[in-house]
């Protein structure tokens, strides 16, 4: 071989090794849906790095971006359904970001009021008169947040 062409093969194996490793494909839409409805009613237990993700899979608009010194609040442009009923808009609280270092997921409801949205979660209205049910070391709380009914996981309290 020429030695141009034994550079040039020296040249391009260097190129494959300097090249970029690309990450897993993201999960479908589908897959997303299922996680973040999950995450949001206590059965899946997602950093919030992994929930930001997973939000920008199904391509909503950012209200505000996640980043490492922020939350994240998306409006969805198509409803996720969460307990058969529709939400507009999800939020994540990075617990490393404040002081109490506990992360919390909230959907948003577009169109029902909390104490259908309490009856579908099964949770019943406590001696304090809020909805809130203890699953394992979380809690799944339906509440009214600016004028909307939401449902709300906080992980590890207990």
């Amino acid at each position: 071989m020429s030695s141009l062409a034994v550079r040039c093969l020296a040249l391009a194996s260097l190129v494959t090794l300097a090249a970029p490793t690309f990450a897993a494909t993201p999960p479908s839409a589908e897959v997303a849906s299922r996680q973040l409805v999950e995450a949001v009613t206590c059965k899946r237990h997602l950093t919030p790095a992994q929930f930001a993700a997973l939000a920008k899979v199904l391509k909503p608009t950012e209200l505000q971006a996640y980043g490492e010194l922020s939350d994240g609040e998306y409006a969805l442009t198509t409803p996720l359904l969460v307990l058969g009923q529709p939400v507009n808009r999800l939020h994540l609280y990075d617990g490393a970001n404040g002081e109490d270092s506990i992360d919390s997921y909230t959907a948003y409801f577009s169109t029902a009021g909390i104490e259908q949205i309490a009856a579908l979660a099964k949770i019943p209205r406590n001696e304090a008169g809020d909805y809130t049910l203890e699953v394992g070391r979380h809690d799944l709380s339906v509440r009214q947040d600016e004028g909307q009914a939401s449902i709300a996981c906080s992980y590890d309290l207990r």
